[in-house]
């Protein structure tokens, strides 16, 4: 009998895990971007959309990364990047990413709150120059991910709901 209601734990357990969403992950490539050169200093400088993202609906993760340079050039004039109207990276005039001496990464994860405030469909990578020069970024990536469930979170609930069913079963069988 013993050995019956293990067999029993074991398959609820494979059912429990069977069926768990695995986690689900999407990954967005913009290719590398050149500006035509500027030499408006101080400005008006130009804005330029790279490209377009599409933002998935349950996304609860979002990451973007590049890199200020691309292999034209190692560096890039003063730049500005957002997503939508949210500022995720800037290389500053004269810093490190604006003089080289090699191609320097950024990387933004984005809060819950400026997720929501992305919404959901296609919304642009766009490059604001702030100095003078040629606006280069290597490949830009977004990470998107959305929560699934913890495996251990099922196995407890199922645990649980086992339990619960044997105790039961054990008083109706004890009173019958």
């Amino acid at each position: 009998m013993k050995r019956s209601r293990v067999v029993g734990l074991l398959l609820a357990l494979t059912l429990c895990f069977s069926l768990v969403p695995l986690a689900s992950a999407d990954i967005q490539t913009l290719p590398e971007f050149s500006g035509p050169q500027s030499f408006d200093d101080p400005g008006p400088f130009p804005t330029y959309v790279v490209g377009t993202f599409n933002i998935l609906p349950g996304d609860t993760s979002l990451s973007i990364s590049g890199n200020f340079g691309n292999s034209m050039n190692s560096s890039t004039a003063g730049v500005d990047l957002y997503l939508g109207n949210i500022l995720v990276a800037q290389c500053v005039e004269n810093a490190g990413c604006w003089t080289g001496p090699g191609p320097t990464p950024w990387t933004d994860s984005l809060t819950p709150t400026q997720i929501a405030l992305l919404g959901t469909g296609l919304v642009n990578f766009t490059a604001v120059q702030t100095a003078e020069f040629t606006i280069r970024l290597g490949e830009t990536t977004l990470t998107q991910s959305a929560v699934t469930p913890e495996p251990g979170t099922i196995v407890m609930l199922g645990s649980g709901l086992l339990g619960l069913i044997g105790v039961v079963r054990r008083k109706f069988s004890r009173n019958a």
